[in-house]
């Protein structure tokens, strides 16, 4: 008499307790694969009673997994972001906490409708590049990695989504021998230090090549910091995941190598930093009175009271100014707006916490060269600033 169902789950579940975090899950996922099911049929028919072939494969595959084959590679395919990916062992395993990433890239490219060419650079299964562009119809992607099995990975999952048309593969180490710019930059590289990957359990069971980040874990990050710059379009944004403890190392090393940038560490949803974001920013804008900017005019450079009292120059984004203006000079008359280019401010700017946002702080005077436009604002009739004035 066959098993059913039920009883197999229940004895494969209790066998695989001692190497899984998710014993019953992966077993009921294995079975919908070897009955070719979904995991929902599954769950649904614990009376079902496999055939004399199917309970020698899924014998066989409890037998793999008990010893250590990941269950993506076994079955060949691995759920991320809600899509189905091809897996072999030539790259690694989607993980949930990457989602944050594409989530991340997705909003940033809805708030930004012009902003429609990126890259995923050390791509693997091409899972991030492939769910950005699935979520943002119009979005352009090249996909990148060193290795020629990972983009042939990559290269079948493209034509499963059907985005043939909209993404292209290119086999390169990070960005050395591509050309041109891109409004994003995505990544997730390698981040485990060397003798750290020898002891994980991790460790052989898939490619080194995308695990090991070198001596200190952040070898590859910094050398893709090192080239982004400039691959990364004017307002263009770079996002890369990191290992949690590397917060505070790749985040100086990023204001260090690109101090006009904003650059901030995002956490997950357990309060752990997930990703570094590095962001262009090509215009700062800063308030003012007509007079004090013809003052500024006078001297060769501006400076703000607020450079006397608290030792910046009080900034903001576009996206950021009018709030400003409204609550600090709402009805004022006599504003006008400085547009400064960040590149090419010569004091420090640092991107600093006000009410849960970051503003841009410059520690210092701002020399003419770097003002690049000056406009007036003016509130209605009702002191509501409303327009800010574009940039000829």
């Amino acid at each position: 008499m066959h098993t059913t169902l039920h009883e197999f789950l229940t004895r494969a579940g209790k066998q695989l307790h001692q190497h899984s975090d998710t014993p019953l899950l992966d077993v009921q996922v294995l079975a919908a694969h070897i009955l070719k099911r979904t995991r929902t049929w599954v769950m649904a028919h614990p009376e079902y009673q496999p055939d004399t072939r199917q309970e020698v494969e899924l014998e066989q595959a409890l037998h793999r997994l008990i010893h250590g084959e990941p269950l993506p590679f076994l079955i060949g395919h691995w759920e991320f972001y809600g899509l189905d990916f091809h897996l072999t062992r030539d790259v690694l395993i989607p993980r949930p906490e990457t989602e944050l990433l594409v989530e991340r890239g997705v909003t940033w490219l809805r708030q930004h409708p012009d902003a429609r060419h990126a890259i995923d650079v050390g791509t693997g299964s091409g899972c991030i590049g492939i769910a950005l562009a699935v979520n943002v119809p119009n979005l352009q992607v090249l996909l990148s990695d060193i290795s020629r099995n990972a983009l042939a990975v990559a290269r079948e999952n493209v034509l499963h989504h059907n985005l043939g048309n909209r993404l292209h593969l290119v086999q390169s180490d990070l960005l050395e021998g591509i050309d041109g710019t891109f409004n994003l930059v995505c990544a997730n590289l390698p981040y485990i230090a060397s003798d750290e990957l020898d002891g994980l359990v991790v460790n052989g069971k898939e490619p080194r090549l995308a695990l090991d980040g070198g001596q200190d874990g952040t070898d590859l990050i910094n050398k893709l910091l090192d080239q982004v710059g400039s691959h990364l379009a004017p307002t263009g944004l770079l996002i890369m995941e990191i290992e949690s403890t590397q917060g505070v190392e790749v985040l100086s090393y990023a204001r260090e190598k690109y101090p006009a940038y904003k650059c901030l560490l995002v956490k997950d949803l357990a309060g752990w930093n997930r990703c570094l974001e590095v962001e262009r920013v090509d215009l700062v804008l800063h308030l003012c009175s007509r007079q004090d900017w013809q003052e500024a005019q006078r001297r060769g450079a501006y400076a703000s009271p607020s450079l006397d009292d608290e030792g910046f120059i009080h900034c903001s984004t576009r996206e950021q100014i009018m709030a400003v203006a409204n609550r600090f000079y709402r009805g004022k008359r006599d504003l006008v707006v400085l547009y400064i280019k960040p590149e090419k401010i010569t004091s420090e700017i640092r991107w600093e916490d006000a009410d849960g946002e970051l503003f841009p702080h410059i520690y210092g005077s701002i020399d003419m060269p770097a003002v690049v436009g000056v406009a007036e604002l003016k509130p209605d009739a009702d002191g509501t600033f409303r327009n800010l004035p574009a940039l000829d």
